[in-house]
């Protein structure tokens, strides 16, 4: 049996460096945009518990204590949600990322990486990217459910 044409399987074309290099960069871009949002939170968070320690003492100096029992709430509320969304680890791990991207666009400028091995080393990234982001502590994790690693 012979086989046209139509149903053979299409040929690959060849993607340059340039193409690799072009998507690399839009993955650095990426992580880049991620990292600043997850560190601007997790500094807003920090400062914001900051702000309400402070509060909950001079609250206390001054015997308000119907407000710095309110403000320990929002404390409480805080850590949290800290706990739940933990931005700091998140802003970490996409420096990592952009800090490993940026090197293998240097390994693919100065002709360090085939383009196979910088094609293997941009797909790693990625499944890193989608499967090693850190997650907050949930519910099950805390009352001693199953909480997938």
């Amino acid at each position: 049996m012979s086989t046209s044409a139509a149903d053979s399987p299409p040929e690959a074309t060849p993607v340059s460096f340039g193409v690799l290099r072009d998507e690399i960069a839009a993955f650095k871009s990426d992580c880049e945009s991620r990292y600043r949002f997850n560190s601007y939170w997790d500094n807003a968070m920090n400062l914001a518990g900051l702000a309400l320690s402070v509060g909950i003492i001079a609250a206390g100096a001054f015997g308000a204590n119907k407000t710095s029992t309110i403000l320990g709430g929002a404390v409480a509320a805080i850590i949290t949600a800290q706990r739940a969304f933990p931005f700091g680890q998140r802003a970490y791990f996409y420096r990592v990322l952009i800090g490993e991207t940026a090197n293998l666009l240097t390994d693919i400028q100065v002709a360090e990486i085939t383009l196979d091995g910088a094609a293997s080393a941009l797909k790693s990234l990625r499944l890193d990217y989608a499967q090693q982001l850190p997650r907050g502590t949930g519910i099950q994790a805390r009352v001693g459910g199953s909480h997938p690693e």
